[in-house]
């Protein structure tokens, strides 16, 4: 006690500061050193450490203090606040230099200093300021009940004491005069460091007016423009994205107000500038005292935080000479630099100069590279590794500059495409085989200049390659102008390159003969074509192909004709496919760019367009008449149509270049009705407009008929003064609720019904948390509003049904291609969803069986839609389901992997036969699925049970079958075949029969195969059975052996008795044939001479001779008798043949006449039919009815009378053929016949006036 008297009498008269001070030389006391009972229900703070010392101690905690602690101070040194022993927790501050490339927005800012865990958010979730330096943050001391925060001012951030109105310590004793809050600040390394402790507000007012006080004049972005007023103003500059511009602002400025007046900073947000994207990074400028400006600049980066999860960089100060370098081979070095983080960096690939060429330099002057904006380098992804890549990327960029130099060579412009790029070398390859990269010039221009950069060490060897690539090209050429001279072969030879060009006739040459070729393109240029190749005998290929091209195509092949190139779009669109169709002729139309009225007509003939092939070598002079007149054809319809049209005007008009878009479709919306022949009147924008150099941005046009000009114009100037009204309303919003559970299906799939909405209504749709706002015109803002509300409508009547399906039956539910479920979506309208195909790995967890749509799982299906249509759906679902179901019995069978060909058939007509007979589906394994190691594929079969069952069994029976089946082949002479076949195949039959095989006449053509009759094979196959195949072998040797002893002779029978060996429908020869084995020849009947009555038999000897005895006889037997009878009575006697048959029938007699040509038939009499002038007139409707009632005639008819001038003693021989027993009753017939015909006879016909009296 008495020390503690003694300290404190000679503490009196003392500052706080002064006793404080003095308390830390004699105590150095620490967080554990101070024993306060309101401590012990609270954790320590995390931010404390055992040896900090640093964390001052108020008055009360002071006095708090143990006594031995306070005896032990007249042994303890003074006070050295410099020592970094005594303050640990105070590293060395730096000041805050502002990165040379890199964005700070896109740092870390350092840790939050205040009550709880170091770097989280104050206790009552207010933002909290935070210590300006970048050392690590001081540690905090947590007194229960009080708020503490604390900052750091490095050392330049602190004004001089001659610029400071009073000492640090009164300033500090004048705040906590008029402050709650209780500060205090103590040195540190490079720093001097203040910390307040009470209420918040207090707290934080406080730090400001310190801060304001002993601050220095600092700006990190000085400027001459600077107001001086007040000395403790500092300036600091944020980068942002422009996208984040708005946030920054809030709507009106409320939200840079609300910061501004927390923080007490002053903070300007620069304007927008033409050309600026999302990307663009720009500077806000924020102005206050360190504390106040840091505080804007934290809230500022907690905007972009928020905002911006990811950054895309756009590095536009590189030269692009330095991209390969900077990518290294193979990207080796971006991914080096990347190495894992989250951020991405894209070097555009650079061989080719667009704007400017590589620069060239004095010797030993370093390279003057420029940048080229328009070709940036993109960073992306994190903030801060895209910024540290963005530094790295810098730095190299700087080194380069002063490492590389550029050379320059000249190589012909046909070999550039070989140096770099698709048909030539990698860029890579060549930049790790030299050192060096090759920029070489655009298509667009005529320079031959390749620019090799690299350092001056490897340039040398960079050259050589270039030119050892460009020498490896075989070059030969090809010019139509030599193939057809003539005063206008350049213009022709230029048009012809312009239509093969556009037929794509090049690249078909190229393919075909691996070639490259370089066709000219200027009109007044060369024309000669440069093929190049690398084997030179693929060159002459191509320079003949193509030269046998230029002589199919020759002038009176093309035609030229001028066109106002207004009408180009029209005929292009609308009539190019008529005139193509209608007179075979092709149009080429020039490019826009050239704004030139000529078109090229080449004629291609009535060949579809598709199916078209360019043709080679000279045409014929019929063929140049057909171009001729095709093209003439074309070009008068042509003129018809451009012609006939009314006057073309031009009409100027202005608008705000935000509505260009909007009015270029509503003139196409306008005019879609138009018909083939109406030429729609062009909407001419931008660089399309005439004299558009001259124009303002405003401005644009419209051309084409007069009349529709007029009234389109009209249209339009409504159009702009609604969109102008329209834009005065463009900020009035309309909110409404909308379910939020129908939120997914307003935006519909990737956004397109929201999308859809927005071109429809020219409003802006957002959707947020129930709440849908529309952006727009209020009267179209109601439109939009009325069609989501209907959407609404129809959704809520919306119903979702699951079924529940196995897996198994998704595939035949969903159809080949999705066709099954795509007709039931379109027929109900419904959304029929069955789920993904679920993860197989077997450490897959439970959820991989989840479907990614709302949790599906793979034994759902989910139908949605109109609650009619889903119940229908549904329905329909199930009932397939079920006959799946039933018709899903499987089985499998097992057959020999060489028989499945035999079982398909072929064409696949074996195994269709199979399906349609059972019904049932079979599933055949291609030959690339192989077959089991024992040589068995596996045959699938799926369908009802009997059906399955049925197919099982013939599948099984026919792979025993063909397990048993062998193949046999004999050599027969080609002469024998006929035999062995026999006549329509009977004797093949016989045989296959007889073996145990089968009749029907595919199986057995199946079984047996003789070769084609063109065809030289000798070789006859026998496949089936082994018992089978081995019977019918034997058989057909034994037919053979027995043919090859056969011998031929011929029999001399007259010409009219062959029809007795041939019979009806060849019936007779083949009894014949099968009777007496042999083969029977008779001579056609267009054989003439000799050889006509002369008959083969041909077989072994003893049959021979039997079977001409038996033909012989049977000949002999019908030997005819020959009675002539008067040739007119021919017709009368025959009855229409009933008289022939009569004789066949009962008598067995036939009856010919020779070569004699049968008489003419006799023509019918008209009897009876002469009735109406036989007696007179026949009454009239209008006569009397009893007058001439008695009226009748009366004809008669002559049957057997002869034609007018007929000979009467002309006959015709009829010759009786039959039994001999048989002959003379059918002699006595035809003579009886005779004698009846002979005889008068006539026919009368009564013709009575009334035909009812004939009943």
């Amino acid at each position: 006690m008495a020390s503690e008297a003694a300290t404190s009498s000679a503490t009196e008269g003392l500052t706080p500061a002064q006793k404080l001070m003095q308390e830390h030389a004699d105590h150095h006391v620490t967080v554990e050193d101070v024993v306060d009972e309101e401590d012990v229900a609270h954790p320590p703070p995390a931010a404390t450490s055992a040896d900090d010392g640093s964390a001052p101690l108020s008055e009360k905690a002071a006095g708090k203090q143990k006594a031995d602690a306070a005896s032990a101070a007249p042994k303890k040194p003074a006070l050295n606040t410099s020592s970094e022993e005594a303050f640990p927790a105070l590293g060395p501050v730096k000041p805050r230099a502002q990165a040379p490339v890199a964005p700070t927005w896109g740092k870390k800012p350092a840790s939050v200093t205040s009550n709880g865990v170091n770097g989280g958010a104050a206790s009552n979730g207010m933002p909290v300021p935070i210590a300006i330096g970048r050392g690590p943050a001081l540690p905090s001391m947590n007194i229960p009940g009080k708020h503490t925060e604390r900052i750091s001012l490095a050392t330049h951030q602190v004004a001089s004491r001659g610029e400071l109105k009073k000492p640090i310590n009164e300033i500090v004793r004048d705040i906590n005069r008029r402050s709650k809050a209780k500060l205090e600040y103590k040195q540190a390394p490079g720093a001097l460091v203040f910390e307040a402790t009470g209420p918040v507000e207090a707290v934080r007012q406080a730090l400001k007016e310190v801060a304001n006080e002993v601050g220095s004049k600092v700006s990190d972005a000085p400027s001459q423009a600077e107001p001086k007023a007040n000395p403790r103003q500092q300036s600091v500059d944020v980068p942002v994205p422009a996208s984040v511009r708005a946030h920054i602002i809030g709507r009106q400025g409320s939200k840079i107000q609300e910061i501004s007046k927390r923080t007490g900073a002053r903070i300007n947000v620069p304007k927008p500038e033409a050309g600026e994207d999302e990307d663009t990074i720009i500077n806000v400028h924020i102005e206050g005292n360190a504390l106040t400006a840091e505080m804007a600049r934290r809230e500022i980066d907690a905007i972009v935080n928020e905002r911006t999860s990811t950054v895309n960089l756009r590095l536009k100060d590189i030269p692009a000479e330095f991209y390969p370098f900077l990518a290294g081979p193979n990207n080796i070095h971006t991914d080096r630099l990347v190495n894992g983080r989250d951020v991405n960096i894209q070097i555009p690939t650079y061989h080719t100069w667009q704007s400017q060429a590589p620069p060239q330099a004095s010797r030993g002057q370093p390279v003057p590279f420029a940048p080229q904006a328009n070709f940036p380098i993109q960073i992306s992804g994190d903030r801060a590794a895209a910024q540290e890549l963005q530094a790295e990327l810098e730095s190299r960029a700087r080194q380069l500059r002063q490492q590389l130099a550029v050379d320059q060579r000249s190589i012909e412009r046909g070999r550039h495409q070989f140096i770099v790029g698709d048909r030539g070398h990698s860029l890579h390859d060549f930049l790790e085989e030299t050192g060096c990269s090759i920029v070489m010039p655009p298509s667009s221009d005529d320079s031959e200049t390749i620019y090799i950069v690299g350092p001056p060490s490897k340039i040398e060897q960079g050259i050589n390659k270039l030119e050892d690539i460009a020498g490896s090209m075989t070059m030969a050429t090809a010019d139509a102008a030599r193939e057809h001279r003539g005063p206008n072969a350049q213009a022709h030879a230029h048009n012809l390159t312009r239509y093969l060009r556009q037929r794509k006739a090049l690249d078909d040459l190229e393919r075909k003969h691996e070639a490259s070729i370089v066709a000219p393109t200027d009109r007044d240029g060369p024309t000669a074509w440069e093929i190049y190749v690398r084997e030179s005998k693929n060159s002459m290929k191509a320079r003949g192909d193509i030269m046998s091209l230029f002589a199919s195509h020759p002038p009176s092949r093309f035609a030229t004709m001028n066109v106002d190139p207004f009408y180009h779009q029209f005929l292009q669109q609308r009539n190019a496919p008529k005139v193509r169709q209608d007179h075979g002729v092709h149009i080429v139309f020039p490019d826009e760019s050239e704004q030139s009225p000529e078109l090229v007509l080449v004629y291609e003939g009535q060949t579809p367009y598709d199916e078209y092939a360019i043709p080679r070598g000279a045409p014929s002079q019929a063929e140049i008449k057909a171009y001729q007149q095709g093209l003439h054809d074309a070009q008068r319809f042509i003129m018809g149509l451009t012609q006939d049209q009314p006057q073309i005007q031009s009409r100027g008009l202005d608008s705000n270049p935000k509505f260009h878009r909007k009015i270029e479709q509503f003139v196409n919306e306008e005019q879609k009705g138009l018909t083939a022949d109406q030429v729609p009147v062009q909407a001419l924008f931008g660089q399309r407009r005439p004299e558009a150099h001259r124009q303002s941005n405003n401005s644009f046009a419209i051309r084409g008929p007069a009349s529709a000009v007029d009234e389109l114009n009209a249209k339009i100037l409504a159009f702009i003064e609604q969109a102008e009204k329209d834009e005065l309303e463009r900020n009035h919003v309309t909110t409404f609720d909308y379910p939020q559970k129908y939120a997914s299906h307003l935006v519909g799939k990737g956004g397109e019904n929201i999308q859809r909405l927005r071109q429809k209504y020219d409003v802006d749709v957002q959707i947020n948390d129930g709440k849908v706002e529309l952006k727009g015109p209020s009267a179209k803002a109601q439109q939009c509003k009325k069609d989501i509300l209907d959407m609404a409508k129809k959704l809520e009547d919306e119903t979702t049904h699951i079924l529940k399906v196995k897996p198994q039956y998704h595939r035949d539910l969903i159809g080949s291609g999705g066709k099954q479920v795509e007709r039931l979506q379109d027929r109900y309208n419904v959304r029929i969803n069955f789920p993904r195909r679920a993860q197989t790995d077997d450490d897959a967890d439970a959820t991989s069986q989840k479907n990614a749509r709302g949790g599906q799982n793979q034994d759902e299906v989910m139908i949605r839609g109109p609650r009619k249509g889903a119940d229908e759906a549904r329905d329909e679902v199930l009932s397939l389901m079920q006959y799946l179901m039933d018709n899903s019995h499987t089985d499998s069978v097992l057959v020999a992997q060489s028989n499945i060909p035999r079982l398909i058939g072929s064409g696949g007509r074996e195994m269709e036969n199979l399906r349609l007979e059972t019904g049932c589906q079979i599933d055949v394994p291609g030959a690339r699925e192989g077959a089991d190691p024992s040589g068995r594929a596996e045959i699938k079969l799926k369908g009802t049970k009997k059906s399955v069952e049925e197919a099982k069994k013939i599948l099984q029976q026919r792979a025993r079958e063909f397990d048993d089946t062998v193949v046999e082949t004999l050599d027969v002479d080609r002469k024998h075949h006929r035999n062995l076949i026999g006549g329509s195949g009977a004797n093949i039959r016989s045989i296959v029969t007889q073996a145990g095989g089968p009749d029907n006449s595919r199986d057995l053509a199946r079984m047996v195969r003789f070769p084609r009759a063109e065809s030289d094979e000798s070789t006859i196959r026998v496949e089936g059975p082994k018992n089978v195949v081995e019977k019918i072998v034997a058989a057909l040797k034994a037919q053979a052996a027995s043919l090859e002893n056969q011998t031929s002779e011929t029999v001399e029978i007259s010409p009219d008795k062959h029809r007795l060996l041939i019979g009806r429908g060849g019936e007779t020869r083949r009894s014949l044939e099968s009777q007496l084995n042999i083969q029977l020849d008779i001579p056609k009947q267009t054989t003439t001479g000799a050889a006509r009555s002369q008959v083969k038999i041909t077989g072994e000897p003893a049959a021979v001779e039997k079977a001409m005895e038996h033909i012989l006889e049977l000949v002999k037997g019908q030997e005819g008798e020959t009675i002539q009878v008067p040739r007119y009575l021919h017709h009368t006697i025959s009855d229409n043949g009933q008289f022939f048959r009569q004789l066949r029938n009962q008598l067995k007699v036939t009856v010919d006449h020779g070569n004699e040509q049968l008489p003419p038939k006799p023509v019918q009499t008209e009897a009876g039919k002469s009735r109406k002038g036989a007696n007179g007139a026949l009454p009239l409707i209008t006569d009397d009815t009893t007058s001439g009632a008695d009226e009748h005639s009366w004809e008669i008819v002559d049957n057997n009378a002869p034609e007018e001038g007929a000979d009467l003693k002309a006959t015709i021989p009829w010759i009786l053929r039959g039994p001999v027993e048989s002959l003379p009753k059918a002699r006595q017939r035809l003579e009886q016949a005779m004698e009846a015909a002979s005889k008068p006879s006539s026919t009368g016909y009564l013709i009575l006036p009334d035909p009812r009296s004939y009943r």
